[in-house]
């Protein structure tokens, strides 16, 4: 994984929140996290102040995304965004529903995306580094929103 030497220096608390859906990218990834043994540094908490990413996985419907804000606007800067799979990328199959659903991309910033469904564990943690990395480059850069 030539990725995760260019990220050593910096651990990465996430927040996850499942707005929706079946839960299986939840699932990947806490799999993920307890089986690869070489990530040292990705924790998960439960309380925006402690985080620096959100893990958006699932549909996100109108009462999911009030909540997502709120939750997003009480993460300190520099903070990520991560959209993890197909419904918080693009809605996927519910996309067409009658209800009203968001991708994550167009309530919140975000920074990386899982495409899949359910996609791989590799590949979320990967995002995960990517996220970091971008929320590293605003901190350099002084970016505010």
């Amino acid at each position: 994984m030539g990725w995760l030497d260019r990220f050593k220096s910096r651990s990465i608390s996430l927040l996850p929140i499942q707005a929706g859906g079946c839960t299986g990218c939840a699932l990947q990834f806490s799999m993920a996290l307890s089986l690869e043994t070489e990530i040292k540094g990705i924790t998960i908490t439960v309380n925006p102040k402690h985080a620096d990413a959100l893990l958006v996985t699932g549909c996100i419907n109108e009462q999911s995304r009030e909540e997502i804000l709120k939750v997003y606007h009480q993460i300190p800067q520099p903070k990520a965004v991560i959209a993890a799979g197909a419904c918080s990328c693009s809605g996927s199959l519910f996309r067409t529903s009658t209800s009203k659903l968001y991708t994550a991309e167009e309530v919140l910033p975000v920074d990386a995306w899982i495409r899949g469904c359910a996609p791989g564990m590799h590949e979320m943690l990967e995002a995960v580094v990517r996220a970091a990395e971008a929320g590293l480059e605003k901190e350099e850069g002084g970016m505010e929103e």
